[in-house]
């Protein structure tokens, strides 16, 4: 029984920590220990750093945003390598 409550709480907090972190779509995230990337509240490094000198911590980029990144990244290769692939020169003559 103890179990299936600390399992629920687990639970409601983990997701009430995924809410709130899904609104933070800033560059830089002011990070103050090891639990995760913090407050990705920071257009730039400065302003985290500077932040950061007054209330101690480190700034890391927003992990979510370069993984998004990569995500359209390799998305724009995939529809180049696919154009490229369809190509073999049959529509040359139409020129």
């Amino acid at each position: 029984m103890r179990f299936v409550i600390g399992f629920a709480v687990l639970m409601a907090a983990l997701t009430a920590a995924v809410e709130s972190a899904s609104a933070q779509n800033r560059p830089w995230c002011l990070r103050s220990g090891f639990s995760g990337p913090g407050w990705c509240g920071f257009d730039s490094f400065q302003q985290c750093m500077a932040t950061a000198s007054g209330q101690g911590g480190s700034c890391i980029e927003n992990n979510m945003l370069v993984w998004q990144r990569q995500q359209q990244q390799e998305k724009r290769n995939a529809r180049r390598q696919g154009r490229q692939q369809y190509d073999d020169g049959r529509w040359d003559s139409w020129r």
